[in-house]
């Protein structure tokens, strides 16, 4: 795609979206380079206004408007291509353009963003971490061994992609009229605008939010609204939900690289070091009657952490490779 049919597309695209704040700050920058770009920017939009009120497109009358288009161009200053040294005056390739946006700016704008857009696949592997920026502006953070199929860009009512197994944090731009929906399989999660985080495995489904609000859904029964602090874990055998308190869950530290509990049990503390450094804890003694861990940590090694467990409790702490022993003391 050139830099003229690229230039139309974004307006085209803005005129979809004009609730976009990437594409309007796309567009100001765009319009904000010449007197050309703002002139064709105006012009595309009056035939796009006036167009919607027509019938048939074949009623625009090409030739008025590409005489008019060029006598504005012709009153803006002059243009340099990237591939060229010599002058060329600007209106020469907006008039390329402007024939496609006279003709045919309704019908490419409706093509363009109703027509099935190809999925593109991101995936991670061991010990890589990455993340996508979605086409409406939203963020996918993928944990290592995630994989995520998404759209080049959204089409149609809703904003879908899919999570095909791992772990993702979402930070979704809100679209009341779009709703962002992440397919999980035979389940899903509806959201217009938060920050949640996904883990999906082959038992089992477990969403926790941390703002806003999203909606799990799994069939037509299997139905649970989701605020921040709240979770779910959704076996995909048994087809139940189960509601957590996410609060001491720290579900996101992979992302954030933070470990933060609040009046925690010592079980809840096992659990996210269990799944932050990827071990394994194993348990001697009885640990029910422990009192609440109050605790921020950042950027810590798991020793650290067992040094402060160890501080904290009447227990003693071995490791073994991805194993560590906790016993109570006598």
């Amino acid at each position: 795609m050139n830099l003229e049919e690229e230039y139309l597309r974004k307006i085209v695209q803005l005129f979809n979206e004009p609730g976009n704040p990437l594409l309007q700050k796309d567009i100001e920058k765009l319009r904000a380079q010449s007197p050309a770009h703002e002139t064709f920017f105006q012009e595309v939009h009056r035939l796009w206004v006036s167009s919607s009120e027509l019938k048939d497109l074949d009623s625009i009358n090409v030739a008025e408007a590409t005489e008019r288009l060029s006598f504005k161009l012709k009153q803006t200053p002059r243009y340099i291509t990237r591939h060229e040294a010599k002058e060329v005056p600007l209106y020469q390739w907006i008039l390329r353009v402007a024939a496609i946006a006279i003709i045919g700016v309704i019908g490419y704008g409706v093509y363009y963003f109703t027509r099935p857009s190809a999925l593109l696949t991101k995936a991670t592997t061991t010990g890589v971490r990455d993340s996508i920026r979605l086409s409406d502006g939203s963020k996918v953070s993928l944990d290592e061994n995630t994989t995520v199929l998404y759209p080049e860009a959204f089409a149609g009512s809703e904003r879908k992609i899919n999570l095909e197994k791992g772990n993702a944090f979402f930070s979704i731009a809100h679209d009341k009229e779009h709703p962002f929906i992440v397919q999980l399989g035979q389940s899903s999660v509806v959201v217009l605008g938060t920050r949640f985080n996904i883990t999906v495995t082959a038992d089992e489904v477990y969403v926790s939010v941390k703002a806003g609000s999203v909606r799990f859904e799994s069939g037509a029964e299997e139905r649970s609204v989701l605020t921040a602090g709240k979770g779910i874990v959704y076996n995909r055998l048994t087809e139940t939900l189960t509601a957590v308190d996410v609060t001491n869950q720290n579900a996101d530290a992979w992302l954030t690289h933070e470990l933060n509990f609040t009046d925690a049990s010592l079980r809840e503390v096992i659990h996210s070091l269990e799944h932050y450094y990827k071990i394994r804890v194993a348990l001697t003694d009885s640990i029910a009657n422990f009192k609440k861990f109050n605790a921020r940590f950042k950027n810590s090694e798991l020793r650290e952490v067992l040094d402060v467990l160890e501080a904290t409790y009447p227990i003693s702490i071995e490791r073994k490779n991805s194993i560590v022993i906790i016993k109570s003391k006598p």
